[in-house]
């Protein structure tokens, strides 16, 4: 056997242990890498599982690391051709790289520098590193600088396997590795733009949902500017109303003075007309201070059923004149609540009053309370003649009332939804036209102070 011969067949065999070296280290990495991510999988769902508020925090920590990656990652957008100094660089890379895989079919191996026997010989880590600008490529260039890097690679193994391998299947090695390298750049270059679309994507979200905020806020404050000419309209309608009376009034009876001609009778006709109206007018006004004043309830232990008892007890007057039936189904066992005996008694005196007034022919009137773990709930029924579906959204406007002319202000629910606003409770409405109407008022058992 001669020389060069036992050369090829040294070459061979330590090109073949780097080479199962290489793949047995790639085959225990990838083992290691699924063991690990089935267990990480394994233990995420244990851990959703038995602690669901934990799902949160890993989805936070995952968004964070998504978004870290794109920030330290290139983006796809870089400049290209050959203005990208990219592009020069992958092409360097390759440069050497092709230079040390070609080294001992060149004058140089006989210099000192290069008459090592790493360059002497071609090793399979010779085109291991070629991996490092294809990656480059793909974390640049993405899918195409993969694939492109990928075949350049192609290209400088191909004419050594071909022209100079002494090996029987010259083809078959340096095919893998440019198969290995290319399946690796493009899923690197796949799971970039995955990560890239997700950031743009949740960077597209955040703008549409400040735009959304923004229009919400505006919206909002053009309600609000809407609310408060419509208080001011009705303001200024409500009280003009009976103190234009009063000035007519007035002066009818500054023009019977002065003539001296004026009986008794009818002054007292014209000053009964003019207290009618002012007191109109001082019950709006009080309405008004009640709806606008806001204050805060002054707690303390509270039966429901008393409340509701009181209540009915002043409007029970008015039910019996209208002939209605009064049904009361209070609890027994209702717990005490934190609240202001005076405010809730003023909501209930309300709700029972609008019942009443919705019966004017007679019907029924059912007071119910009832309490579960964690409020407690009043309604008021009524088999009058319901609330028409267009007036549901105004129930609580101020100063909207379909009641007639001197029978109320419009101020009344309005009132009753801010104290039960203020307990920390809700009132909502069920009513059917014709079959009558439920006000259901739910207050929590535990008051929260808020800072």
């Amino acid at each position: 056997m001669n020389r060069a011969t036992m050369l090829t067949l040294k070459r061979s065999r330590s090109d073949f242990v780097i080479g199962s070296s290489l793949a047995s280290f790639a085959c225990k990495c990838g083992l290691l890498l699924t063991r690990a991510l089935s267990r990480a999988k394994i233990l995420m769902e244990e851990t959703v599982n038995i602690k669901p508020t934990l799902k949160s925090t890993l989805q936070r920590w995952k968004e964070s690391i998504v978004a870290k990656a794109g920030e330290w990652l290139p983006q796809s957008d870089v400049a290209r051709g050959v203005r990208s100094p990219h592009l020069w660089a992958i092409t360097a890379l390759i440069a050497v790289g092709a230079l040390f895989y070609y080294a001992d079919q060149i004058p140089l191996v006989a210099t000192s520098l290069f008459n090592q026997s790493f360059l002497a010989t071609v090793h399979d880590l010779h085109r291991t590193l070629f991996f490092i600008p294809i990656i480059y490529a793909a974390l640049v260039f993405r899918v195409r600088g993969s694939l492109v890097a990928s075949f350049a690679f192609l290209c400088v193994v191909l004419p050594r396997a071909l022209l100079f391998s002494p090996y029987p299947d010259p083809l078959l090695r340096p095919l893998l590795f440019v198969t290995f390298a290319a399946l690796i750049s493009l899923l690197i270059a796949t799971q970039l733009n995955r990560i890239e679309r997700e950031r743009r994507a949740r960077a597209e979200l955040s703008a549409a949902y400040q735009e959304l905020s923004q229009s919400q806020q505006q919206l909002i404050q053009a309600e609000k500017l809407t609310s408060l000419g419509q208080l001011a309209a009705s303001i200024a309608h409500e009280v003009n109303n009976p103190l234009a009376g009063v000035l007519v009034y007035t002066q009818l009876l500054t023009k019977k003075i002065t003539s001296d001609n004026i009986p008794k009778e009818t002054a007292l006709d014209y000053l009964s007309k003019m207290e009618t109206e002012l007191t109109r007018s001082t019950r709006l006004i009080r309405s008004l201070l009640d709806f606008a004043r806001q204050s805060p309830p002054t707690l303390k232990e509270v039966d429901i059923n008393d409340v509701v008892n009181r209540a009915l007890d002043l409007a029970a007057h008015s039910a019996g004149l209208q002939n209605i039936q009064v049904i009361k189904e209070l609890s027994p066992s209702l717990p005490k609540l934190m609240a202001d005996f005076d405010q809730l008694q003023q909501v209930c005196t309300n709700l029972i009053l609008n019942a009443i007034q919705a019966m004017p022919e007679g019907g029924r009137l059912t007071l119910r309370t009832s309490a579960d773990s964690s409020q407690l709930k009043i309604e008021v029924q009524d088999t009058g003649c319901g609330i028409s579906t267009e007036n549901m959204g105004k129930l609580f406007t101020p100063f909207f009332t379909t009641k007639g002319k001197g029978k109320g202000v419009g101020l009344g629910l309005a009132v009753a939804y801010g104290i039960i606003q203020r307990h920390q409770g809700k009132i909502e409405v069920q009513s059917k036209e014709g079959a009558g109407t439920t006000f259901t008022i739910n207050i929590p058992l535990h008051y929260e102070e808020k800072g």
